[in-house]
């Protein structure tokens, strides 16, 4: 029915299409929702969830035969978590609650987890964070590796690059940085990748021949939606609206351009954690949309850029 079933499985980012699904009825409900969908073969829930749901949700995917990737990112960010924090005692706190989630998201049988540096520090502090950033990373794909015994995988462990002046202000962060922290620690772990979103490209200011040409080596997971950039917007900075919003930067054209350079550095083609490399919707409903509209809607866009993809490689 979908042409990409046999390259990639695309899959929905949870918390973000589902922003008001708190309690475990209200997560299972809506997770159910997606796992039904035969558009979808991958599903990102949260690290936040509690461990008991989460294994329900790893037999829900089971059973839909979907794969289950785990999101650390709301957990940085709820937490306040730096990885390349110059404070040891702090940078020894986030490494261990990403610890956790590690052992969340193996209970729960996911393929993959993903998550972001800590804060841009200020220019005289960057080499040491990314010194420590690097540090914080061997010691987490190790633990991820030393944990894999028990479990017959190894789970793949993903940081996502992100604005680094918009709003989240990571340290990873522009295209050249990312590529020698990934370079470093790829080097000695090879569960290690990074996670590259469509909607953080007008957040960074890069085009995605670029971001991607360069970071080719190391991508290993895809994120796709929208952004705005107007001051005052709704849904300005690092806020995933639906696509086609007025004052949105990504659509159609820029997802198929999107896509092109993922055909071009053999993004579909290469061995990765999950049975197929994914590619995940990044929506969210503002506050009076509805949310399966809004997941609809970047459906009907992706069928309209894997087309418009399709005749231009």
């Amino acid at each position: 029915m979908y042409p990409w079933h046999d390259t990639f499985h695309m899959g929905l980012i949870h918390f973000m299409a589902y922003p008001g699904a708190k309690s475990e009825e209200e997560i299972l409900s809506t997770v159910k929702r997606v796992l039904a969908d035969e558009f979808f073969q991958a599903i990102e829930v949260s690290a936040l969830v509690e461990e008991d749901t989460l294994k329900k949700i790893g037999k829900m995917c089971e059973v839909a035969r979907v794969e289950l990737l785990v999101a650390a990112q709301p957990l940085v960010l709820s937490k306040k978590l730096n990885l390349n924090s110059l404070n040891e005692e702090e940078r020894k706190a986030a490494v261990q609650e990403i610890k956790k989630a590690i052992d969340k998201a193996y209970t729960a049988n996911a393929k993959a987890i993903a998550f972001l540096s800590g804060r841009m520090p200020e220019r005289d502090r960057l080499e040491t964070a990314k010194e420590r950033l690097i540090d914080s990373l061997c010691e987490i794909c190790f633990y991820a590796k030393e944990r894999s015994a028990q479990y017959g995988y190894t789970l793949a462990v993903n940081l996502e690059v992100f604005d680094y002046s918009i709003e989240k202000n990571a340290l990873v962060g522009p295209a050249p940085i990312a590529f020698e922290v990934a370079s470093r620690v790829r080097a000695f772990h090879d569960n290690f990748g990074l996670t590259i979103d469509l909607s953080h490209q007008p957040l960074v200011f890069e085009d995605s021949f670029y971001t991607l040409g360069l970071l080719s080596p190391f991508v290993t997971h895809i994120h796709v939606g929208n952004a705005v950039l107007e001051p005052g917007h709704p849904a300005y900075g690092d806020q995933h609206p639906r696509f086609g919003i007025k004052g949105g930067k990504n659509d159609v054209d820029e997802l198929a351009y999107f896509l092109k350079a993922l055909y071009k550095i053999g993004y579909f083609d290469k061995k990765v954690a999950t049975e197929k490399p994914i590619v995940s919707f990044e929506v969210k409903p503002l506050a009076d949309e509805d949310p399966d509209l809004v997941v609809a809607n970047a459906k009907r866009t992706f069928l309209a850029a894997y087309a418009k993809f399709l005749k231009e490689v």
